[in-house]
């Protein structure tokens, strides 16, 4: 640490070499959240009484739906890189891949709309599916984040308080704070994993009280995600293009969403709330 409480961090491209291929650490974080998110979704459904099984197919659908639509949504806010056609976005042998260029909200909208779609063709009631994954979305956001600060994407704006960090010049964070001279810069990524844990642990000890409404403990993490996400917002770096008027692109989806998710919350909390009977069956 250095004398003005900055904190310089030794990154790494790579975490490990798995058959001879570099594991990236944000790759690394995403498998990590797919992979423990649908297990613990799957356990939460066996235990509503709910089949594990079609939360485990409809894991498959999610994971395609959150690649597209974090492809995607970057694709829309850089079409100068693809020529104006969004179909080059989704071209693996162009340079970068598909790979390159991931817009976490775009993944979490892809993500929802996928899960949907799974259970209203299946015939399974949505909203009970969706409690049971609820918790899970939050741990993504939890673990994702911390791929980002590893690789040094998604970095806040410069700041000289007790918390900021200076990334290595290698990284595209460091890459941006060599250009401006700055100090130190928000642990951006940093404060919205703490919040997605925090939410994680919201729902995984308050969701008893939760379940005696469908669909609430999904509909309410989404409208606090949206809170959470706005308010970090506030201290991610983003150029002006980025900007729709005063607020980002994201904070404009978080608006939307907090007004969808929240208004569904709000039903649903008017509504009778189902009994133990209910609930079991």
């Amino acid at each position: 640490m250095s004398g003005s409480g900055r904190k310089d961090l030794r990154l790494r491209p790579e975490l490990f070499h798995l058959f001879g291929y570099p594991v990236p650490p944000y790759g690394f974080m995403l498998a990590l959240s797919f992979l423990l998110g649908i297990g613990l979704a799957a356990l939460r459904a066996r235990r509503d009484g709910l089949n594990p099984h079609a939360v485990l197919d409809a894991g498959l659908l999610i994971i395609l739906g959150v690649g597209l639509g974090s492809r995607l949504y970057y694709a829309l806010l850089h079409l100068e890189e693809f020529d104006g056609n969004l179909l080059k976005a989704f071209d693996p042998f162009r340079e970068g891949g598909v790979g390159s260029g991931l817009v976490m909200y775009g993944g979490l909208v892809g993500g929802i709309l996928a899960g949907f779609l799974y259970f209203r063709v299946k015939k399974l009631s949505f909203p009970r599916y969706a409690d049971a994954i609820a918790p899970s979305i939050a741990l993504g956001v939890c673990l994702t984040r911390i791929g980002c600060f590893l690789h040094g994407c998604c970095y806040g704006k410069a700041w000289e308080g007790p918390l900021a960090v200076s990334f290595p010049a290698s990284s595209p964070a460091g890459r941006f704070q060599e250009g401006i001279q700055a100090a130190g810069l928000h642990p951006s990524q940093l404060y919205e994993s703490v919040g997605g844990l925090l939410l994680f642990a919201l729902v995984m000890t308050g969701g008893r009280a939760w379940r005696r409404w469908e669909g609430l403990q999904f509909y309410g993490v989404i409208t606090l995600y949206a809170v959470l996400r706005f308010l970090v917002e506030l201290t991610r770096h983003f150029e002006p293009g980025e900007r729709l008027g005063p607020l980002t692109h994201n904070q404009v989806v978080c608006v939307v969403l907090f007004a969808i998710f929240g208004g569904l919350a709000l039903r649903t909390l008017s509504a009778r709330p189902r009994t133990a009977l209910e609930r079991a069956s």
